[in-house]
């Protein structure tokens, strides 16, 4: 799962289109019992999907391996690259959206709020049903909303520090360990920080942009947060004392100079700064793994930092719902449950997979890199967009500008941290409210 998908994740489609052609709570519909087939007659199930290239390849080869034990069934794997929410959004408005389509992490509390899941619970608990001790259970609850599972895992990522030996050797730096906090993480950034004849040759690290889901490991490790666990609001959350000490540690970082600013990046091109050793550490998801490996670099795969509060990452995940509308709920589940299992192991060839067995088949959980990221999934904490479906374009767009005023090249340290989150919050929550009202 690459930096394209990655940034697919989260389509932020909320309020595009009417979804008037679905129900506003979705019930199990079929002649059968729940989440079994039971028809011979020739069934065509339609599955809808971001990926193209490879990943659309492997869905067409799991499809093609299920449909030889299932005679009677045919599957469509439709591709949609470009656009594809905007699609999506019209076909489910039409109702005629796929039997089962892929979802980003931040669309899934979207999707079920306007009635276009199908509550999968029923099914996983049925006689077609699923053992949950089979899966990362932190994994599966991005797909869990008030006790119910509307989405089941394709792939995920968590979030981790690679850092690079050969510096860390160089500089006489030891390397970090999985208890490590942020102020320590801090100081090895500083250590090694090289400038020569006022120009940094080499940074510490890299940092975050502005992005919320990036900065909440930091932020969950001073105590704070953005959003309430109810998800309905941020007032006291985003703005809270907590949550303006990780960011004004984040804000000493970026002025301190051991990360590139913005415009140095983009004089570098948008290049691999960790693969192009001009950053030490580079705090990121599964993503570049491979590429690193490719290229024989001598690096690592370290926990992310904690605090006084705890230790924490985040998630990043690709998933798969059964569409509400549809006709064939019982035979897009028995598909779904193969996809979510057996096809597991297809896709553990190339992404972090939430089956265990498919996960340990693929030495995911031994690997030493990819097993870091595998053991920080109990040091995840849900993101705000999973708790409230109006958060991405409203209180989330005002947190995403205070940490732009934060990350932006003309900062001189003179920001008013509280007052930029004050703002954020109380305009952020007028305008989630609205939205949550329409």
């Amino acid at each position: 799962m690459g930096d394209k998908i990655k940034k697919a994740l989260a389509l932020g489609l909320v309020s595009v289109f009417t979804l008037g052609a679905c129900n506003q709570t979705s019930e199990t519909e079929s002649s059968g019992e729940v989440g079994t087939t039971s028809t011979d007659e020739k069934v065509t199930i339609r599955i809808g999907t971001w990926e193209g290239g490879d990943g659309q390849k492997m869905q067409e080869e799991i499809a093609a391996a299920y449909m030889a034990d299932n005679s009677n069934v045919e599957i469509i794997v439709e591709s949609v690259p470009d656009n594809y929410g905007t699609k999506l959004l019209t076909q489910i408005a039409g109702g005629d959206a796929p039997d089962i389509f892929q979802i980003g992490d931040g669309d899934v509390s979207m999707f079920q709020s306007r009635g276009a899941l199908e509550n999968l619970t029923p099914y996983m608990e049925g006689d077609n049903g699923l053992n949950m001790d089979d899966f990362f259970g932190e994994v599966l609850e991005v797909g869990n909303i008030d006790g119910n599972y509307y989405t089941m895992p394709k792939d995920y990522s968590t979030f981790a520090i690679y850092y690079n030996k050969d510096l860390f050797d160089s500089a006489g730096v030891d390397y970090p360990t999985s208890d490590w906090t942020w102020e320590e993480f801090y100081d090895i950034a500083q250590q090694l920080t090289i400038t020569e004849d006022g120009e940094t040759t080499q940074w510490g690290t890299r940092l975050p942009g502005a992005s919320n889901r990036d900065i909440l490991p930091l932020i969950y490790a001073y105590g704070g947060d953005i959003i309430a666990p109810e998800g309905d609001t941020v007032l006291g959350y985003m703005d809270s004392d907590e949550t303006t000490q990780a960011l004004t540690f984040f804000d000493e970082m970026i002025r301190s100079g051991v990360a590139p600013t913005s415009t140095q990046t983009e004089a570098l091109q948008g290049s691999d700064l960790f693969l192009s050793e001009k950053v030490a550490m580079s705090p990121t998801g599964i993503w570049p793994t491979q590429s690193y490996i490719d290229e024989g670099m001598n690096f690592g795969v370290v926990e992310v930092p904690g605090g006084d509060s705890g230790q924490f990452s985040t998630i990043y995940y690709a998933g798969y719902g059964i569409y509400s509308n549809s006709d064939i709920k019982d035979e897009a589940w028995d598909y779904l449950k193969y996809l979510s299992t057996e096809g597991q192991k297809t896709f553990a060839e190339h992404a972090l997979s939430a089956y265990v067995p498919a996960a340990e088949e693929a030495g995911q959980t031994e690997d030493p890199y990819r097993g870091v990221f595998v053991k920080s999934v109990d040091m995840i904490k849900m993101f705000p967009e999973r708790l409230n479906p109006a958060f991405n374009s409203t209180a989330g767009a005002r947190f995403n500008e205070v940490l732009s005023e934060i990350v932006g090249t003309g900062n001189k340290g003179n920001l008013d941290i509280a007052e930029l989150l004050d703002n954020a919050a109380e305009n952020g929550q007028s305008e989630m409210e609205t939205e949550m009202e329409q």
